[in-house]
C-alpha cells in the first residue's frame, strides 16, 4: 500500500529538483559558482555610498525567462579624450579624465519577490538599468551624450579592435557603438564577450562544460590623423556582468535589447519608484531623437 506513494513522493521530489537545476545561478557576486567552485565577480560592483539616501526601485514584467540581476549603471562621460595635453583643456582636467572622472560606477541590486528590485545607497545623478535574465538582456544604458556620427569605417575599425582584445574570450558581440570622431574623438560599445572553449582552473583542472559570458562597455578613443584613416584605441573597459555558464543554463551569446524605459533614471536624496516596467525592444536611435532630457 505504501509502494505508491512512496513513488509518487520520489517522482515528485526528482521533478523539484530538477527544477531547481534548470533554474539560473542569481548575479551574487563573490559567491560560489556551482559549476566550478570558484568565486565569481566578488569586486565587481560599487559599493552602495554610505551617506547617499537616493535609491530605485519597481518591478519588472514581460520577462522572457527567469531574472537573474539587475544592474545600475551611472551616466557618466569624459569632457575630452584622455590625452595630456591639447585644445580640449588643461593638462590637470585631462588627467583628472584619465583617472577618476573615466570611470564608470556600477550598482547590483537586491531581488525580491514577483521580479521586484531595489537600489539603496545611490549617490545623486542618472542612472541606466541593465536586466540580466536566463535567455535575454535589456538595456537601457546611453552609451554617448551626442547622436552618433561614427562612419562604417570607424565602425570597422572599432570592431576589429573589440575582436583582437582579451583573447581569452574567443566570441566577441557587439550590441551597440556610439560616438563622435575626429581629433579628440570618443566612442563607446556595449559589447558581449564569450568564452566558448574549455576553462582552466587555477588548480591546472580543464572543465569543458562551462562557458563564461561577460556584459562590458568598451570606451575608445581616436588617434593618429585624418591621412591615416581612422584610428581607435580601446582606452578602458568596464564589466557589467561576469556569468559562469554552465550545462542547464542558455550556452553562448544570448539577445540583448534596448529597452527605453530602462534609460535616464535621475536619482536625488531619496528612493526613486519607478512602478512596473515591461520588458520590450526599442530603436535606440529614435529614442535619442525622442528624447527631450538634458544631458548632465
Amino acid at each position: 500500500m505504501n509502494t505508491p506513494m512512496r513513488h509518487l513522493t520520489l517522482t515528485l521530489l526528482s521533478a523539484a529538483t530538477a527544477g531547481a537545476l534548470l533554474a539560473g545561478v542569481k548575479i551574487v557576486p563573490g559567491n560560489m559558482s556551482p559549476y566550478s567552485n570558484t568565486q565569481v565577480g566578488g569586486k565587481l560592483y560599487t559599493e552602495p555610498d554610505a551617506s547617499a539616501y537616493g535609491g530605485i526601485r519597481g518591478t519588472l514584467t514581460d520577462l522572457p525567462s527567469e531574472l537573474l540581476g539587475v544592474v545600475a549603471v551611472q551616466q557618466r562621460f569624459t569632457d575630452i579624450a584622455s590625452r595630456d595635453a591639447g585644445e580640449g583643456g588643461t593638462a590637470a582636467k585631462n588627467a583628472r579624465n584619465t583617472t577618476k572622472e573615466i570611470e564608470i560606477p556600477t550598482y547590483l541590486a537586491s531581488l525580491g519577490s514577483n521580479n521586484s528590485f531595489s537600489f539603496r545607497g545611490l549617490p545623486p545623478g542618472k542612472y541606466d538599468l541593465l536586466v540580466i535574465c536566463d535567455n535575454a538582456m535589456y538595456d537601457g544604458i546611453l552609451l554617448a551624450r551626442e547622436i552618433s556620427t561614427l562612419t562604417d569605417a570607424d565602425i570597422k575599425v572599432i570592431t576589429d579592435k573589440v575582436g583582437e582584445s582579451n583573447p581569452f574570450f574567443n566570441l566577441k558581440n557587439i550590441q551597440r557603438i556610439e560616438g563622435v570622431p575626429g581629433g579628440y574623438g570618443k566612442a563607446r560599445l556595449l559589447g558581449q564577450d564569450m568564452r566558448t572553449l574549455p576553462v582552466t582552473l587555477q588548480s591546472a583542472e580543464v572543465l569543458s562544460h562551462i562557458q563564461i559570458r561577460s556584459m562590458k562597455i568598451y570606451q575608445l578613443e581616436q588617434i593618429g590623423t585624418a591621412k591615416l584613416g581612422p584610428m581607435w584605441t580601446i582606452k578602458r573597459t568596464r564589466e557589467l556582468v561576469r556569468q559562469e555558464v554552465g550545462p542547464p543554463d542558455t550556452k553562448g551569446p544570448i539577445p540583448n535589447f534596448f529597452c527605453q524605459a530602462l534609460q535616464g533614471i535621475r536619482v536625488s536624496t531619496s528612493v526613486k519608484d519607478i512602478g512596473t516596467v515591461a520588458l520590450k525592444q526599442d530603436d535606440p536611435l529614435k529614442a535619442r531623437q525622442n528624447d527631450s532630457t538634458e544631458n548632465e
